[in-house]
């Protein structure tokens, strides 16, 4: 049996939630704090806050900030937004919103044609188109005679675009009809 001590990362107590992961090295300092979950945003998503007092003034901060201590204009987010409890650093990335956007999954809509993000179907040519938004412009990436084919080229632009952290399209094999 493995020795708990010496784990890379320890459980955080959070009031009113389940603790969160962090890096072991961090714990001291997180410990000085008393650290609650508040609720932001329209879908109310929770985020790890604490209150700072600094020159006379309170400041609300979020666990991600007071790691990873971002430069002015860029934020904390959880690489894996799927977890919102691990807030260890490899599992933040810092970055602006645009960025940010990069690298999340396709909004679900009824009016989507291709439930893979960067693809749609072009009933007049009965093609999926993939293409990509590039610094505002949409950059066209081909016509394919499958969904699939066309998010598989989404996803290595994505890459040559952005990198490791861009959004992936998770591919499945033989989907079946157009979805309407």
């Amino acid at each position: 049996m493995s020795d708990p001590s010496k784990k890379s990362w320890r459980y955080l107590p959070v009031k009113g939630s389940d603790p969160v992961k962090i890096d072991a090295e961090d714990y001291g300092r997180c410990m000085a704090h008393s650290w609650r979950v508040q609720s932001t945003g329209k879908e109310g998503k929770p985020r790890v806050v604490t209150s700072i007092r600094s020159g006379g003034k309170v400041r609300t901060m979020s666990l991600g900030q007071f790691l990873m201590d971002p430069p002015q204009g860029k934020m904390v987010f959880p690489r894996r937004w799927q977890n919102g409890l691990d807030y260890r650093k490899q599992n933040l990335i810092v970055c602006t919103m645009k960025e940010r956007q990069r690298m999340l999954p396709k909004p679900k809509s009824p009016h989507n044609t291709s439930a893979y993000k960067g693809v749609s179907y072009i009933a007049s040519k009965n093609v999926w188109r993939a293409r990509i938004e590039v610094d505002g412009k949409a950059q066209f990436l081909g016509d394919f005679s499958t969904e699939e084919a066309a998010a598989r080229a989404y996803n290595r632009a994505a890459i040559n675009y952005f990198g490791d952290d861009a959004y992936q399209n998770r591919i499945t094999i033989n989907r079946g009809e157009r979805r309407n």
